[in-house]
């Protein structure tokens, strides 16, 4: 991999391979990030970005540096880069309050967007009956996100320097298996019946009573009962009931070397331990690079 920090006007300068990395994404969050310690020859000047390519110069990670440290000591002489994908931007800047007739991702891209340093899109790009409105204080990235949510049914991601709004999985899946698959080091499964929800309830919107709006069968079957009582008839009881039921199940497998998927994939655990688990995708990944070398913490949860 190569790194290159950004400067003020988007000229590049090549910076040394770190002497620790730490990369993190996550499906539930936005932007991804990363923290680098490089060694320091010579100051680059103010970085307000940095970008991470392949061996086959692929973008592997394009972002805004949030925090850049320079320190001298008798020790070493080092530069300590904080940064997130172009994601942070849209989630730190404020959109124009308006309201669109008949939206469509080209325009959402155009006006929320590409404004930030994006090159493109992936999705949908109809005109779509209706009206969004962008109101005061959601942020450039809860925008884009609406309209993908309302029109598009699709949550985005950012991929590079791509709005990602196709709603795709990512990448093919991956399967951890010493015999016939991914080689791993550790793996550990974890059921957190505290986070479980039998069934949650919705006032009616005529009579204010409450009525069941989702079960959760497998909670139910567990001899598990917790119920949830939400304040407006018109949330989604089942997008909660989903939730709930995810965050209760996970697998965590850790691996030797980079990434060999990426949030969202589709996977599978077969363990001779553990057992056999199917239907998961990859919710999270951190890859660490150091002096004990490079390893990547997958966290999977049900699809």
């Amino acid at each position: 991999m190569t790194f290159s920090g950004v400067r003020p006007g988007g000229e590049e300068i090549l910076l040394p391979s770190p002497v620790r990395a730490q990369f993190d994404s996550a499906r539930d969050a936005p932007a991804d990030s990363f923290q680098g310690v490089f060694p320091l020859g010579k100051s680059p000047g103010v970085l307000t970005g940095l970008k991470i390519r392949g061996a086959r110069g692929e973008t592997l990670f394009s972002g805004i540096a949030d925090i850049q440290r320079e320190s001298s000591s008798g020790s070493g002489n080092l530069l300590r880069l904080t940064c997130r994908g172009l994601a942070g931007l849209l989630l730190d800047s404020e959109a124009v309050p308006r309201h669109y007739s008949f939206p469509s991702l080209p325009v959402i891209f155009e006006r929320h967007v590409k404004p930030y340093g994006f090159s493109g899109y992936r999705g949908d790009g109809r005109a779509f009956q209706g009206t969004l409105r962008i109101a005061k204080g959601m942020s450039e990235w809860q925008a884009a996100a609406a309209f993908c949510k309302n029109f598009l049914g699709v949550a985005p991601r950012v991929r590079g320097d791509c709005f990602d709004a196709s709603g795709e999985t990512a990448g093919s899946p991956i399967r951890f298996d010493n015999l016939r698959g991914v080689r791993y080091f550790g793996a550990e499964v974890k059921n957190r019946c505290c986070d479980r929800i039998s069934e949650i309830f919705v006032p009616d919107g005529d009579t204010g009573a409450y009525r069941s709006a989702a079960k959760d069968a497998e909670t139910a079957a567990l001899g598990i009962l917790r119920n949830r009582y939400l304040s407006s008839p018109s949330a989604d009881a089942d997008a909660v009931l989903k939730a709930a039921c995810r965050k209760a199940f996970a697998v965590t497998v850790d691996c030797p070397g980079a990434p060999a998927a990426e949030t969202g994939a589709p996977a599978e655990l077969r363990d001779p331990l553990l057992g056999a688990y199917g239907g998961l995708s990859v919710a999270a990944i951190r890859c660490v690079a150091d002096a004990d070398g490079t390893r990547t913490r997958y966290v999977l949860r049900k699809a």
